[in-house]
């Protein structure tokens, strides 16, 4: 999306440069250059409107005491073949031992049916890497929890987080 901003932006100041400089142009193709300009500005908002292929984040778990698991700096995309990827790094930060940062991904298709995917890091140094992918996605969720290593379990959960939809124009 940063692209599309930096593509409007671009447009603004060639037709301010136009205004302030008629002599260049005629009033005719001053006209024909302007609605070039609305029409471009319009179909870079439209694509802009289901542009996934960008950052995510960050997501955080709940807290407990002072301290947060944290999923940062992912992006998601889509490849040649419609296969839908997240990844990103998963940070633990100041938890005690038996607590681990948690990110969960979860795939659901257009019939309700759900394929999830979890990476966990332990201890304060350094990040964990973590990539999935799916086909027949239509949306894509992550959410931050802490994982108890002494009961087995997911403990203080962030919300889940729409990271990715599928245009509805594919019914």
């Amino acid at each position: 999306m940063r692209t599309t901003a930096r593509t409007l932006l671009g447009l603004a100041a060639a037709t301010a440069l136009l205004a302030v400089t008629p002599a260049l142009a005629s009033p005719a193709s001053a006209a024909t250059l302007a609605a070039g300009t609305a029409a471009a500005s319009t179909t870079a908002t439209t694509t802009a409107s289901h542009d996934y292929d960008d950052s995510w984040g960050p997501y955080y778990s709940k807290y407990f005491g002072h301290s947060r698991a944290m999923a940062a700096r992912g992006q998601v995309w889509t490849d040649h073949s419609d296969r839908v990827h997240v990844e990103g790094r998963l940070y633990d930060r100041y938890s005690p031992s038996w607590l681990c940062g948690y990110v969960q991904v979860k795939f659901e298709n257009s019939d309700g049916d759900e394929s999830a995917y979890w990476a966990k890091k332990c201890g304060s140094s350094g990040y964990r890497s973590f990539h999935f992918a799916s086909d027949d996605v239509d949306s894509a969720q992550v959410r931050v929890c802490y994982w108890n290593q002494n009961e087995g379990r997911t403990k203080m959960c962030g919300r889940w987080n729409y990271v990715y939809e599928a245009d509805g124009d594919d019914e």
